[in-house]
């Protein structure tokens, strides 16, 4: 029933709601994402509008290249979840507030990388002219208002069948108690790093839409208070 809603919504809104409704249902991925971190795992990130940079960089920087959106997004998705897996190694030593302290630290390493990595990424002055999808006769930004109905359905029905698998009750067991978790076979390393990963990976798929959807994309499109909007999401 949601999917059938939003598909007849992408064809009855106009451009502007199409526009609201596309960034809102972005939101709806980057939550699930979040909901899997904080919700199943325990963990808090403050940081995720970092991922959300990385996937519409290297979406932007694909498709400008000549590559498909399709695979742009499933590689702007991997390189999110490597770079998710890899920030829990540090990560996972500390909790509470000095996690949120190490992921909010990697936001501004992400953001001044972007300013300053100006030959790939443009500067300040970001990238221009990323190109829109062509699905047949379709509106690009109808295209891009289904697909993103598409991702948000996916990661809804994702975190349902993650929730209830093996791997869902071993992030919740480490959530409440790492010492019982291990006394049951569960190994918390794992969990959490997949968490992140899961997280990270949904968070530069919605990312990756970003770049078309805009069109143009520079650091001051993924401000800090993005990352708080998302967690209070």
């Amino acid at each position: 029933l949601l999917t059938l809603a939003c598909c007849a919504a992408t064809l009855l809104l106009d451009s502007y709601s199409l526009l609201v409704f596309t960034f809102c249902a972005l939101a709806v991925v980057v939550g699930v994402g979040l909901n899997i971190l904080i919700g199943l795992s325990g963990q808090i990130s403050f940081g995720h509008i970092a991922f959300y940079a990385i996937g519409a960089y290297v979406s932007a920087l694909l498709t400008m290249a000549g590559l498909p959106l399709g695979l742009a997004m499933i590689a702007a998705g991997l390189a999110c979840g490597a770079i998710g897996a890899l920030l829990a190694i540090p990560a996972l030593r500390v909790s509470g507030p000095y996690l949120a302290m190490i992921t909010i630290a990697f936001a501004l390493v992400v953001h001044h990388g972007l300013i300053e990595w100006r030959s790939l990424t443009g500067g300040a002055n970001g990238l221009m002219g990323i190109p829109m999808p062509e699905i047949g006769s379709l509106d690009p930004s109808v295209s891009l208002a289904l697909i993103a109905t598409g991702l948000m359905i996916a990661a809804l029905a994702l975190f349902q069948r993650l929730r209830r698998s093996g791997w869902g009750m071993a992030m919740r067991a480490v959530k409440s108690t790492e010492i019982a978790a291990r006394s049951l076979g569960f190994n918390p390393v794992q969990t959490k790093t997949l968490a992140f990963a899961l997280s990270a990976l949904l968070t530069g798929l919605a990312g990756s839409l970003v770049a078309p959807l805009m069109m143009f994309i520079n650091p001051a499109s993924f401000p800090f208070s993005q990352s708080i909007l998302f967690v209070l999401a």
